[in-house]
């Protein structure tokens, strides 16, 4: 089964380990990702200011918890934005 241009798109904004972007998308663009990752945390940064009626949002895959700032929530985060490092430095070295 084909994946649609929209489905393409997320799979290449989120291939090889990476949880969190910065993408502009349209208020129905948020609803189809919510719909592929439920329980993606997503977070409008700007306001609409283009003609295709796109904002820009923070989109996280792996959210967090919402709990106090134990010292273990701190160090699990930590954790996750070094693989985050790696596999970035990893992709960086493969085009060089």
């Amino acid at each position: 089964m084909a994946k649609s241009g929209f489905e393409q798109f997320l799979s290449e904004s989120f291939k090889e380990g990476i949880y969190f972007r910065e993408l502009r998308l349209s208020e129905r663009e948020v609803v189809r990702l919510k719909s592929h990752f439920p329980l993606a945390n997503v977070r409008r940064t700007s306001e609409v200011n283009d003609a295709y009626c796109k904002s820009w949002y923070e989109v996280n895959l792996l959210p967090v918890e919402k709990k106090s700032e134990s010292l273990n929530s701190i160090r699990e985060e930590n954790m996750r934005l070094k693989r985050e490092l790696e596999t970035l430095k990893k992709m960086n070295m493969g085009k060089t």
